[in-house]
């Protein structure tokens, strides 16, 4: 295993498993990376080298939106990394934050990169903005999981989230037209005494 020269990754102070954090830290330093003896086993493929970088062969940008075509080899070599978060994880040694962290700042930059390619000042600008939102997209979603193990969800979290907030703006926007005094629509009667 080679380690490029300079790469400081802050490391956990927990019991983490050693070969992942390693693949890790190569994979994310650009260094020559030894995966998991039994990391193809376990995740069901053997890594191959995709633009320079090893990655996941059948990887891919899970968007809900459509990402520039350059992003694919930096979203298969995340991929990559975020299965080796998994394989720690199922082997009782899970990373730290440091892990996902690097993995995460890694696909921001590969992105980034990929759009120097584009001729066009406006089809870069287009790249640039796109690596943008799915960079923040990405570090949001790790934030929510405290940047530990990516764990597959269901919808039903964000279906119930998105529930609640759109009945929390339908309530607020119902309540505000009640008290706008220039609304006679939602006003409640006034009392008559009798």
């Amino acid at each position: 295993m080679m380690l490029t020269a300079g790469s400081t990754i802050a490391r956990a102070t927990h019991q983490e498993n050693d070969a992942a954090a390693q693949a890790v830290a190569t994979v994310t330093t650009d260094g020559v990376a030894t995966l998991p003896a039994d990391f193809a086993e376990f995740s069901g493929y053997s890594p191959v080298v995709v633009d320079g970088h090893l990655a996941n062969p059948n990887g891919d940008c899970s968007s809900p939106i459509p990402l520039p075509g350059e992003f694919d080899s930096a979203c298969k070599a995340h991929d990559l990394g975020y299965d080796l978060l998994r394989y720690a994880h199922s082997h009782g040694a899970e990373l730290g934050p440091w892990a996902r962290q690097a993995l995460d700042g890694q696909l921001d930059r590969r992105m980034h990169e990929a759009c120097y390619g584009r001729v066009s000042p406006a089809s870069r600008s287009y790249c640039f903005s796109m690596a943008d939102i799915a960079a923040t997209a990405v570090n949001g979603n790790s934030w929510r999981q405290n940047y530990l193990t990516p764990v597959k969800e269901s919808g039903l979290e964000y279906g119930t989230a998105g529930v609640l907030g759109a009945s929390v703006l339908a309530f607020s926007f119902v309540r505000s037209r009640r008290l706008d005094s220039s609304n006679n629509v939602f006003r409640p009667t006034k009392a008559v005494a009798a």
